[in-house]
């Protein structure tokens, strides 16, 4: 039997929502000086989140921005399989603090991660990114010079 090794999720952005994306992408390539998958983005992006005091992912999710960047533009990223359990860990956190209303929906928890990835400083970047490097199969950041 196979082993599943990588799954699609599914992104519902608006123009500005990909445009959000492509710039927390390239941003992450150059500082891991690699063209890398988007999916390695949305990982690493999902992490950075729930790392997140719950204050802030809640802060995120209720945050007007993150309906500027959804909408009906669909796109599949593929990544880990284990992303759905990093997924449902941040939004059993959310449900639990009651500080949102309704359970968010999976794709408004990407645009929180996105938006909240921007947001960081470089050096933290890369710090996530070599934290889950090995977990999804990439190498680590080459530094530059």
């Amino acid at each position: 039997m196979a082993v599943t090794r990588s799954r699609a999720y599914k992104l519902q952005f608006s123009a500005d929502g990909i445009q959000l994306f492509l710039r927390v992408h390239v941003r992450l390539c150059r500082l891991v000086v690699d063209l890398l998958p988007h999916g390695t983005t949305l990982y690493v992006a999902v992490v950075g989140l729930g790392r997140c005091a719950t204050e802030e992912i809640a802060a995120c999710l209720l945050d007007p921005e993150l309906e500027r960047y959804g909408g009906r533009i669909i796109r599949y990223v593929g990544t880990s399989p284990a992303l759905a359990g990093r997924v449902e860990d941040v939004i059993a956190r959310v449900v639990a603090s009651q500080q949102v209303y309704a359970a968010p929906q999976v794709w408004k928890i990407f645009l929180a991660a996105l938006m909240a990835l921007e947001e960081r400083a470089d050096r933290e970047l890369l710090v996530l990114h070599d934290g889950v490097a090995e977990e999804i199969g990439r190498p680590r950041a080459q530094r530059q010079n």
